[in-house]
């Protein structure tokens, strides 16, 4: 222990080795200098001029020597080095402390939006799964409502936070990143927009369907308790069963969930959407070139403060050009020229990727 403080203490003289010399030197010339004028003008008067400056020159030298035999004026130097040194260690766990924080802050941001982004995912997959499995109007109305669209939603809200954060944001490459999560708000838009405009028309015909099917089971029921009641000897249920089919055969009923499932599938995007992730010529659906591709692009990019980009997705000529567009729009912002609705990355991305017709709320036909 006393060894480390001897070294501490050799260190610290070091390091402020030059005010230590500069007193010696000063001590030293006073004493040096009063000396000398004492002995070249001894035989002068006490208040000569002379005399009175190697006074002053020995005052100074009796000063620094008093302070530092009699008045402990080493050791108080001494702790001046140590106080300063003390405080420079403050200020350096300080730093670090502050450093750590930052650390963990940013550390933290990543891993919250990471959360975020894989329940977006997870719900939007659910909402696939269940409409798939349902084949119903009021599966694809809710599963739009209550996971598309918080899902969308959330997507834009990253994205609002990234641009305010800016050149602050813990994240190597904020800028593709806020690519990747346009593609995938710009899928769950067009669903939304899809569905906005079409839904209605589909909830009817699952009413309307519900309502026949309906009917048809009273008539049976109906058919089946008059007969009961008449209680005939030649009673046959079959035959009447037939007979109550025959009923209704002057208006076509086809299955309900087929009606509805075939007017999904006229639908462009929720048809894509609930469909296989490739098909037969292995080609990819928008929901995963659009939306499931991004969403692990995003996961890489928050992944770590050094994580890399997908280059191969990064150097696709649409991405790229996106990019640029971004730029624009952040500029244009940050100018007096007014903002208006087709200043809109997910606008522009639903447009030129998805082929949107925002005319018809569907996918273009040209």
């Amino acid at each position: 222990m006393k060894n480390k403080n001897f070294d501490k203490l050799l260190s610290l003289i070091k390091r402020y080795q030059a005010i230590l010399w500069l007193g010696a030197f000063i001590f030293i010339c006073s004493l040096v200098a009063s000396l000398w004028i004492y002995y070249h003008y001894e035989g002068h008067p006490k208040e000569s001029y002379w005399f009175q400056v190697a006074d002053f020159f020995m005052n100074i030298s009796q000063t620094i020597l008093g302070t530092v035999v009699i008045g402990g004026g080493l050791g108080s130097i001494v702790n001046f080095i140590f106080e300063e040194q003390k405080k420079e260690e403050e200020a350096v766990m300080e730093r670090l402390r502050r450093m750590q924080e930052s650390r963990d802050k940013r550390r933290q941001f990543r891993k919250e939006m990471r959360d975020k982004l894989q329940s977006v995912y997870d719900n939007v997959a659910l909402a696939r799964a269940l409409i798939q499995s349902h084949r119903s109007a009021k599966t694809y109305g809710d599963q739009i409502r209550d996971q598309i669209m918080p899902g969308e939603i959330a997507l834009q809200d990253f994205k609002r936070e990234l641009v305010e954060l800016g050149d602050q944001a813990p994240i190597k490459y904020p800028a593709e990143l806020l690519i990747s999560l346009t593609y995938m708000a710009a899928y769950l838009s067009a669903l939304i927009k899809e569905f906005g405009q079409h839904y209605v028309d589909i909830a009817n015909l699952q009413n309307y369907q519900d309502v026949l099917a309906n009917r048809r089971r009273n008539v049976f029921a109906d058919v089946l308790e008059t007969q009961e009641q008449s209680k005939h000897e030649d009673y046959d249920k079959q035959t009447f069963l037939e007979q109550a089919d025959q009923l209704f055969q002057s208006q076509s009923v086809p299955n309900r969930m087929e009606a509805v499932w075939e007017a999904m599938e006229r639908l462009d995007y929720i048809w894509d959407f609930i469909a296989d992730l490739r098909d037969e010529k292995g080609k990819t659906s928008l929901y995963q070139t659009y939306f499931v591709d991004h969403h692990f692009h995003c996961l890489r990019i928050l992944q770590d403060k050094d994580a890399s980009i997908n280059e191969k997705l990064c150097r696709k000529k649409d991405f790229k050009h996106y990019l640029k567009v971004q730029e624009g729009l952040v500029e244009k912002k940050h100018s007096e020229q007014p903002i208006t609705k087709h200043d809109s990355l997910t606008r522009t991305i639903m447009i030129k990727g998805l082929g949107f017709d925002f005319e018809v709320m569907g996918r273009s036909q040209t």
